[in-house]
C-alpha cells in the first residue's frame, strides 16, 4: 500500500487558477494571502534558527529521524517564501491593473 500525501499536478493547476481568478477580481485578497504565507516563513524561520539547535533526542529511533529530516527543515521555509513573493508579486499586478482600468 502506497500513501501518497499532496495534491496532483491538476489539482495544484486547479487551485492556481482558483487563487488567480480571485486576485484578478479583488488585489486585496493577495495581500492577504501574501501577508499569511509571511507570517508562516517568519514562524518556520525562527522555529528553525532559535529551537532546532536546542533539541537534543535521547532515544535513538528520533536521533535517525531527526538526522533525516534537519536537512529538510530549511526547505520549507524558502518554499513558503517563494510562495509569498508569487503571491505578493500577482497582488500588485492586479493592483496596477485595476488602477489601470479606473
Amino acid at each position: 500500500m502506497k500513501l501518497v500525501v499532496g495534491i496532483s499536478k491538476s489539482g495544484a493547476e486547479r487551485y492556481g487558477k482558483m487563487f488567480a481568478q480571485l486576485t484578478d477580481e479583488s488585489w486585496l485578497f493577495g495581500v492577504i494571502v501574501a501577508a499569511v504565507f509571511l507570517v508562516i516563513t517568519l514562524c518556520l524561520s525562527y522555529s528553525i534558527v532559535y529551537y532546532l539547535p536546542l533539541y537534543q533526542p535521547t532515544s535513538e529511533s528520533v536521533i535517525a529521524i531527526m538526522a533525516t529530516l534537519r536537512p529538510l527543515m530549511f526547505v520549507f521555509p524558502v518554499i513558503t517564501a517563494g510562495l509569498t513573493f508569487a503571491a505578493g508579486f500577482r497582488a500588485v499586478k492586479s493592483y496596477l491593473n485595476t488602477k489601470a482600468t479606473l
